[in-house]
C-alpha cells in the first residue's frame, strides 16, 4: 500500500515532532493571539480614551454646575435686596443730620443676615445717588469718578436688568466677579444708584484646583479664574471660537506648544455677559494611561503565551518520549529481534500501536518459523517478511498500518472460529477510522451516530446482557450536519461512570429530537449510579466556566460543552440532570445545519 499524504505538506513532514508542536503551537496559537493583541490595542485605546474623556467631562459638569448654582443663587439675593422697601426709603431719603442716618443704618442691620447666610458674597453694596448719605460697609455715595465708570453707566442704561462683570471694588480696591443691577423709583422712575454683589473669588478658584488638569473660567473671552496662575493679557484663540456655544464641547488644539483636547461647557449666558469653562487635557496624558491599560493587557496576554508556550515543550517532551519508546520498539523488530521490550503504561494510541506491533512480531515470528520449517517457501516468506518490514517502518504511526494489522487480527479471529472477536475488531477498526478522520468541520450526524452505535454494539458483546442500548430517531436527520465527536464522548460517560460497575439491567437511551425548527437536541439517558446533588452542581459549575482539574470524570463534557460553544455560539451546549440511583440524563443542544450532497452547509 502507498502511504499519502506527505506530499501535501513535504516541509511540514521533515520536521520532528517536537518541531512540529512548536510549528503549530506558533501558527495556531501565536499568530491569532498576535492580531488579537493588535486588534485588543486598537479597541483599548479607542475606549480608555473615551472613558477619561467621559470622566473629565462629568467633573467639569459638576463643577459647571456649582459655579452656577453660585450664580443663580447671588441673582435670588440680588432679587431680595432689589425689592427691599427699607433699602429703597434709605436710598431715596434725603437725611437732615448724621444721627438721623446713624439710627436708619441700625434700622438695617438685617443686610448682615443677608451677607452672612450667603457664604459664597464677599460684599454688596449699593452706590447711590443720595448726597444726604453716609458711606458704610453697604452704602457708597456715587463720586464723580464712579459715575464716569462704564459698569455705572451701563447699569444706569439697563433699566434694572441684571449685568455680570469684573469689577474693581472701590472700598477693597480688588479685582472681583460682579453682579451689577440699576436701581430706580418706583413712582416716578428716578434712577436711585447701582446695586452690586461681589463673589467670592477665591471659592470659584477652589473648585478649579480640584481639577487634574488645567481648568479656566472665561468671561466675554477673557481668562478670569483659572487652577494655576496665567497673565492677565491671556485670550485663548479657543475661547474666542466657543463664544456661540451652549453645550458642552470638545475641540483639538495647541496649548503651551502641545497637542490637546479642550472640553468647553456654557456657563452663563445673556445678552452682555458670556461665560465659558473650558479644561485643557493634554494629548499624551491620555496616551500614557492608555498605554498603561494596553501595557497591562498585553503583560497578561504575554503571560499567558509563556506559559503555554512551557505547557507546549513539557507536553512535546512527554510526547516524544513516547514516540522514541515506539520506535525503538519498531527498530527492534527491524533488526529481527520480535522480543518487544516492557508495554507502555496508559491507554493512549500509542499502546494501541504497541499491541498491534506485538501482534506484528509474533505473527512474523510465527511466519519465520514456517519459512525455517518449510524450505521450499524460503525465497518467498523472506521476500514477504522484508516487505512487511519495510511498510512497518515507513508507516511509523500512520493510520492504514493500524488498520491492516487490525484487518489481520479479524481475518485470523475468523479463521479461528472465534466470531465475536472478530465483530469486534471489526467495530474498533470503524471507530478508530471514525475518530482519526475527523476534523473541526461538521460531518452527518447519521455517521455519528453510528459511530456511536458502534462503541455501545462493542460493549454490549463484552458484557452481554448487563448492558443494552436503544437509539430513537424522533425527527428526521437525513441531511443534518453537527461537529465530529460530540455524541460518542457522552455515551463512553454514560457507560464508564453509569453502567460499567451496574448489576444486569443497564440501559443506554440515545432520542435525537428537533424541538425548534432550527435546532437539534440529543439526549443520552442511562440507568446507572447517578449522582448526589453536590457532584450535580459541580459539574455544572465546571460546564460554564470550563475548567477540569480534579475533575477527570467531566473532561469530556466540559471538553464537548467548550467545543459546541466556541463552534456554534453561547446559545448552545450541554444540559446534565442526574438523581442518585436513577440515572443521569445528558441533552446536548445544537443548531439545525444542513449538508448538501456536495458537502455545503446551509442553516
Amino acid at each position: 500500500m502507498r502511504l499519502t499524504g506527505s506530499r501535501y505538506l513535504p516541509l511540514f513532514d521533515n520536521l520532528k515532532i517536537k518541531q512540529k508542536l512548536l510549528a503549530l503551537y506558533m501558527l495556531a496559537f501565536i499568530g491569532p493571539l498576535i492580531l488579537i493583541m493588535i486588534a485588543l490595542s486598537i479597541w483599548l485605546y479607542d475606549t480608555l480614551e473615551k472613558w477619561q474623556m467621559e470622566q473629565t467631562k462629568t467633573s467639569l459638569a459638576q463643577t459647571a454646575s456649582n459655579v452656577q448654582e453660585i450664580i443663580y443663587k447671588t441673582e435670588e439675593l440680588s432679587d431680595s435686596l432689589y425689592i427691599n422697601r427699607a433699602v429703597r426709603d434709605t436710598i431715596a431719603h434725603s437725611f437732615k443730620s448724621p444721627q438721623e442716618v446713624y439710627d436708619r443704618y441700625i434700622e438695617l442691620d438685617f443686610l448682615d443676615d443677608f451677607l452672612h447666610s450667603n457664604t459664597e458674597i464677599f460684599a454688596f453694596r449699593y452706590y447711590t445717588e443720595n448726597q444726604t448719605i453716609y458711606d458704610n460697609s453697604y452704602f457708597v455715595k456715587s463720586t464723580p469718578s464712579i459715575k464716569t465708570t462704564a459698569w455705572y453707566k451701563n447699569a444706569q442704561a439697563d433699566a434694572g436688568k441684571i449685568r455680570w462683570q469684573m469689577l474693581m471694588d472701590e472700598v477693597t480696591r480688588k479685582r472681583m466677579f460682579a453682579l451689577t443691577r440699576g436701581m430706580f423709583s418706583k413712582p416716578d422712575g428716578k434712577f436711585l444708584g447701582v446695586l452690586v454683589i461681589y463673589l467670592d473669588t477665591n471659592r470659584i478658584t477652589r473648585l478649579l484646583i480640584g481639577h487634574e488638569n488645567e481648568t479656566f473660567i472665561s468671561v466675554n473671552g477673557r481668562i478670569e479664574f483659572s487652577s494655576m496662575p496665567l497673565p492677565d493679557s491671556r485670550r485663548p484663540g479657543i475661547i474666542q471660537t466657543a463664544m456661540s456655544t451652549k453645550t458642552m464641547c470638545t475641540l483639538p488644539t495647541q496649548w503651551n506648544g502641545e497637542k490637546t483636547v479642550a472640553i468647553m461647557d456654557g456657563l452663563y449666558n445673556s445678552q452682555h455677559t458670556f461665560m465659558l469653562i473650558t479644561q485643557i487635557v493634554p494629548k499624551k496624558e491620555m496616551l500614557r494611561t492608555t498605554m498603561i491599560g494596553i501595557l497591562i493587557c498585553m503583560l497578561i496576554l504575554l503571560t499567558g503565551s509563556v506559559i503555554s508556550l512551557l505547557t507546549i515543550l513539557l507536553f512535546s517532551r512527554h510526547f516524544q518520549k513516547r514516540v522514541n519508546a515506539i520506535n525503538g520498539e519498531i527498530a527492534r523488530v527491524g533488526a529481527n529481534n520480535f522480543e518487544l521490550g516492557p508495554r507502555p503504561h496508559g491507554t493512549d494510541e500509542f499502546v494501541e500501536i504497541y499491541d498491534a506491533l506485538a501482534s506484528a512480531s509474533a505473527s512474523i515470528k510465527k511466519l519465520i518459523d514456517e519459512v525455517y520449517q518449510h524450505k521450499i517457501e524460503q525465497e518467498q516468506l523472506l521476500s514477504r517478511q522484508n516487505d512487511i518490514r519495510f511498510k512497518m517502518l515507513a508507516s511509523q504511526i500512520n493510520p492504514h498500518f493500524l488498520f491492516n494489522t487490525l484487518e489481520t487480527i479479524r481475518m485470523q479471529a475468523l479463521s479461528d472460529g472465534n466470531k465475536d472477536v472478530a465483530r469486534t475488531i471489526k467495530l474498533l477498526a470503524k471507530i478508530l477510522r471514525h475518530n482519526l478522520d475527523a476534523t473541526d468541520k461538521p460531518v452527518p450526524l447519521t455517521s455519528e451516530i453510528e459511530a456511536v452505535g458502534n462503541y455501545l454494539d462493542i460493549q454490549h458483546l463484552r458484557f452481554g446482557d448487563r448492558v443494552s442500548y436503544d437509539i430513537d430517531f424522533a425527527t428526521d436527520v437525513e441531511n443534518v450536519a453537527i461537529l465530529p465527536l460530540l455524541i460518542q464522548p457522552l455515551a463512553e460517560n454514560s457507560f464508564i461512570h453509569g453502567l460499567e460497575q451496574r448489576r444486569p439491567g443497564g440501559f443506554i437511551s440515545i432520542v435525537i429530537t428537533s424541538p425548534d425548527p432550527d435546532e437539534i437536541s440529543i439526549s443520552i439517558r442511562d440507568n446507572g449510579s447517578g449522582m448526589t446533588g453536590q457532584r450535580l452542581e459541580e459539574i455544572r459549575e465546571r460546564l460554564q466556566t470550563g475548567t477540569v482539574e480534579n475533575f477527570t470524570t467531566s473532561i469530556g463534557m466540559v471538553n464537548v460543552n467548550q467545543r459546541i460553544k466556541l463552534y456554534y455560539g453561547e446559545k448552545y451546549g450541554i444540559e446534565i440532570e442526574s438523581e442518585i440511583d436513577r440515572g443521569t440524563t445528558v441533552t446536548v443542544r445544537v443548531p439545525k445545519i444542513l449538508m448538501t450532497e456536495e458537502g455545503e452547509l446551509h442553516g
